[in-house]
């Protein structure tokens, strides 16, 4: 993945996490920095937003980041946007540990640095995110900064699966479609695909899912098709609920590549 495109998936998955957390954010300053930005009132609501940072709230950190990284009311400012994701990832906020490993995966506003990536991921991990676990596997399934190993990539993706991630039930549907890292099942992939293709809980479905489906379908044999048609997602994970386990308590050892301008950066208004 080049660094543009990579900056292009952040760009969009923080556009669609803004959306989704619009609808789930408390009542409060934060809400109303919401309802301001929905209503492109960017001004005022970087004013609340600044207002509320200053008070180390993650969430305004994280909105704080986001309007920076989107050049919302301001140009484009990605050194700006990740120095605050980071200072919102200490205060333990999983979607700026998100974006903050996102960053280090696409070289936005930090050096490109995949190892510290995944150590922001599995942070987000660690706090429940499936999302995270998902990126996680994929660290392994591509030897993004890791040696590839598909059977820790299942692990993950299983993890972010039985979660409720549609990314994370694509990425298994397609080990099992490989049989990499995990036997061969090309009716349990189906029916794994056919769930990612679906919203789930407060994520979006895949969108690279319902046309996976559709071509695996064609490939399956009746039989296989038969099998597909008894299974559920629910059984589909159950049956393969031993790829998930693995110890999770891990120490991470922070690192700070940074020059003094990054961290500056969030204290600039």
């Amino acid at each position: 993945m080049t660094q543009n495109f990579a900056r292009a998936a952040l760009s969009a998955a923080l556009c669609s996490s803004l959306l989704m957390v619009s609808a789930l954010v408390a009542a409060g300053p934060i809400e109303d920095g919401v309802k301001l930005l929905e209503a492109q009132r960017y001004a005022e609501a970087t004013k609340l937003f600044q207002k509320e940072a200053a008070k180390d709230n993650p969430r305004a950190m994280y909105y704080l980041g986001d309007m920076l990284n989107q050049g919302l009311g301001t140009h484009r400012q990605p050194l700006s946007a990740t120095a605050w994701w980071e200072k919102g990832a200490y205060l333990g906020d999983v979607d700026c540990q998100l974006a903050l490993a996102s960053a280090y995966r696409a070289g936005l506003g930090v050096k490109l640095d995949p190892r510290q990536a995944l150590i922001w991921d599995r942070v987000a991990a660690k706090h429940g995110s499936s999302e995270a676990m998902r990126n996680i596997g994929d660290y392994f399934a591509q030897g993004n900064g890791q040696e590839v190993d598909f059977k820790e990539a299942a692990k993950w993706y299983w993890r972010g699966a039985n979660g409720g991630f549609p990314g994370a039930q694509r990425a298994l549907a397609q080990l099992l479609m490989t049989g990499d890292g995990v036997d061969k099942d090309l009716a349990a992939a189906y029916v794994l695909m056919r769930a990612a293709s679906q919203a789930q809980k407060n994520y979006a479905p895949d969108r690279n899912a319902a046309a996976d489906a559709r071509v695996l379908r064609h490939e399956l044999s009746a039989d296989q098709l038969a099998k597909a048609e008894k299974l559920t997602k629910e059984s589909v994970l159950e049956s393969l609920k031993a790829l998930g386990a693995g110890d999770e308590n891990q120490s991470f050892t922070f690192q700070h590549p940074r020059n003094k301008a990054f961290a500056d950066a969030a204290e600039r208004p």
